[in-house]
Parts: C-alpha cells; sequence; structure tokens
C-alpha cells in the first residue's frame, strides 16, 4: 500500500470541511423570554397551533442580536423592549441553526400581536404541549441562571 495515501485522504477531508464551512454557513436565531412583573413567561403559539413556544426569529443580514430580538418581538407579540435585555445563554439547534436566548424584564405592549394566539404563563404551569427543552430554557433564563450552572 502507498504511504502517501493517508496524507492525501487528510488533505482531501480537511478541503471538503473548510469547503462546507464557507458554503453552508449557520443560521443565527434570537429567542426571547419575557417575563412579566408577576413571573409569568410569555409564550406564542407555532404556526399550526399545535405547541407553545417562546418568541423567536432569524437574525437579517446586517442586524445585531438586540436589534433582531426587538424585531421579532414587536412583530411576533406586539411589545417593544425597553432597556437593555440580558442576554442568557447560547445553544446550538436542528440544521445548523444558532440560538441567542434573551431574558426580557421590562417592556411595554405597543400593538396587539400578529394573528397567533400569545399568552403569559406562570412558570409552575407551563402548557403541556411544549417541548421539554423549552421548559429547560425558561427555568433557566427565569432563574438567572447560565447554562454551565444547571
Amino acid at each position: 500500500m502507498r504511504e502517501d495515501i493517508p496524507l492525501l485522504s487528510r488533505w482531501i477531508v480537511r478541503a471538503f470541511q473548510k469547503y462546507w464551512r464557507l458554503a453552508r454557513g449557520l443560521d443565527l436565531f434570537v429567542e426571547a423570554c419575557v417575563v412579566d412583573e408577576a413571573g409569568c413567561t410569555l409564550m406564542v403559539q407555532n404556526e399550526s397551533g399545535s405547541t407553545w413556544e417562546l418568541p423567536a426569529g432569524l437574525v437579517h443580514n446586517g442586524e445585531n442580536l438586540e436589534t433582531a430580538l426587538r424585531r421579532v418581538l414587536r412583530e411576533r407579540a406586539g411589545i417593544e423592549v425597553n432597556g437593555n435585555p440580558a442576554l442568557s445563554f447560547f445553544y446550538a439547534g436542528a440544521k445548523d441553526r444558532h440560538i441567542g436566548v434573551y431574558r426580557v424584564r421590562h417592556w411595554r405592549r405597543v400593538t396587539e400581536p400578529s394573528a397567533r394566539k400569545v399568552r403569559f404563563f406562570p412558570f409552575h404551569s407551563l402548557p403541556p404541549n411544549i417541548a421539554a427543552q423549552t421548559a429547560e430554557r425558561i427555568r433557566r433564563s427565569v432563574q438567572d441562571r447560565i447554562a454551565p450552572e444547571v
């Protein structure tokens, strides 16, 4: 067997890795854990109406995370963020998605929400049809804990 084949295969693997990193890229999203004075968390129904989730959206080109967060909350929930929201943590979602989770405690309603249902749920009685990962992200944000502390 030729000795240069393993060396050549390592170069090919590295070349493909670099190509895919540049060609595929990553999708960056923001997600908000909006909490009211009573400690309830804002949730929106997904498009099919089958489950509840935290308000989230894609970060557009030229936007930073905080600008995207403000846009998403205005569009999906009809609220405006007052002050500076706190970035709680990042996590990797499915399909090369990276999501920054913000905790928003200071806000005000400015318009009626979009067609989706929007409700505040107490932390101890979240809707039964939410994903376990969503409940965990809410818990981390409400308790002001970062991912490594859990």
